[in-house]
């Protein structure tokens, strides 16, 4: 795993140290690095915990775009991406990998080129063009992202206990935590700090410190895209095997369904 941390906002330069410190709170989540990254407008400070899977001598995180000037901070893998990177002509570099692939398929597409990418994954890009950080998560909401909006700079970490440090956040008990002993939904057990959602888009606006959420039904939002070929046929290397359990669990269900007598619930 890796792991995700940073701030925007109007002065988010002046927290580089802070920024620096949330990085550290997650260094178990990175063995191969942790640095973080200020954009070129001094409106974003991103961190990164690098844990190196498709390629050990990748290049660590945070990314820069130089074209563009966007950061991008990244957890989790794209299975896709060689293919992805193929269908929309972007050339990867020798030492560059999935992660390298989000970055130039953003300077081009915005959060739309979220809809091709099959894989687990949790983001935050900067683009200075808009001036807008972007928070995003992945459809089944595997790699985990929390976030906390404070005067006017909005922090983001892949551990909400990071953000517990980053200031104060007084523990709430939820009805649910009484009974079935977890928070649900996008709320925590700390007061202003939330989970973002699976499939989960935040645009957070640096200048009017604006947010918008966004929890699209049937794709990730963003209406033109190259087409790409279909996501599951995963490339990675480190991706796991295909036709398995699932296929497995699929021939019974259509096996039952298709028995003149209604499947048993569970076992007897």
């Amino acid at each position: 795993m890796c792991g995700i941390a940073g701030l925007a906002g109007a002065d988010a330069v002046r927290h580089q140290l802070t920024v620096a410190a949330m990085g550290l709170a997650q260094h178990h989540r990175g063995p191969d690095g942790t640095r973080h990254l200020t954009s070129a407008d001094g409106r974003a400070v991103l961190s990164m915990n690098t844990l190196l899977i498709v390629d050990t001598a990748a290049d660590p995180g945070p990314y820069l775009d130089p074209a563009g000037g966007i950061v991008l901070t990244f957890n989790g893998e794209i299975y896709n991406y060689r293919q992805v990177a193929a269908a929309w002509g972007i050339v990867l570099e020798p030492g560059e990998t999935d992660a390298h692939l989000v970055l130039r398929a953003w300077a081009k597409l915005g959060p739309g080129c979220l809809a091709s990418l099959d894989g687990m994954f949790a983001l935050a890009a900067y683009d200075p063009r808009e001036g807008r950080l972007f928070l995003a998560r992945d459809r089944l909401g595997e790699k985990p992202l929390y976030w906390r909006l404070d005067d006017g700079r909005l922090a983001f970490a892949s551990e909400v206990t990071t953000l517990t440090g980053y200031g104060t956040a007084p523990l709430v008990v939820r009805p649910e935590m009484l009974s079935i002993e977890t928070p649900t939904g996008a709320d925590t057990p700390f007061q202003g700090i939330q989970l973002l959602p699976p499939a989960g888009l935040l645009a957070f606006d640096v200048a009017t410190g604006s947010k918008r959420r966004a929890w699209p039904s049937t794709a990730w939002p963003g209406s033109s895209r190259p087409t790409t070929p279909p996501a599951r046929a995963r490339s990675s290397p480190s991706s796991p095997p295909t036709g398995t359990a699932t296929s497995g669990l699929c021939r019974s269900l259509r096996a039952s369904s298709s028995s003149s007598s209604p499947p048993s619930t569970c076992p007897s």
